[in-house]
């Protein structure tokens, strides 16, 4: 671990972002790392975290990684997603009742983000993969930021840089990966 800190440390946010991966993921590490400390001194405090886990274990590990990312960033974990700056769901098809508690806390969130303008919300997973779920998200939940699948987890850090960079909302799915 000390090893990938020394190497985003000594990476030059000047150049360009590399193509190869995982030095890809490590320069746009070091770059949200940039955004999240403008908001940190702004506002006067770190900004939180809060990853929930819906519907399998298969994707526990998903998270986990997402977790790494976003302390690598700057994030500090907060378990009450009510408290939380940056909200993720990481979402499973397997059964329909998890997706209906998905929609149904994402409505619940959405008072917090207009209290709080820093807040992000993501959703990744196997849900996203759905191309009606992306519609109905596109439609009724303007405010989510982020929207990817399982595919792509990798490319979480990159996604956040993206989400900083244009603000509007960044869908990521690869199509066919049922």
């Amino acid at each position: 671990m000390k090893e990938i800190s020394t190497l985003i440390e000594n990476i030059d946010l000047t150049k360009e972002a590399p193509v190869n991966e995982p030095e890809r993921q490590y320069y746009y590490i070091k770059k949200a790392r940039t955004y999240i400390e403008k908001v940190v001194a702004e506002i006067g405090r770190p900004l939180t975290f809060c990853v929930t886990t819906f519907g399998c274990q298969m994707n526990a590990r998903d998270s986990e990684k997402l977790v790494g990312v976003l302390e690598q960033i700057g994030y500090v974990e907060e378990t009450d997603e009510e408290k939380a700056d940056f909200v993720i769901f990481n979402t499973c098809t397997v059964r329909e009742n998890a997706n209906l508690r998905v929609y149904g806390r994402l409505g619940q969130l959405k008072k917090n983000k207009k209290a709080n303008p820093h807040m992000m919300i993501g959703l990744c997973g196997c849900m996203m993969q759905e191309p009606e779920v992306v519609e109905k998200l596109k439609k009724q939940y303007r405010y989510v930021d982020l929207v990817f699948g399982t595919h792509n987890i990798y490319k979480f850090a990159e996604l956040i840089v993206t989400r900083f960079e244009s603000q509007r909302m960044v869908i990521d799915i690869w199509k066919d990966t049922d």
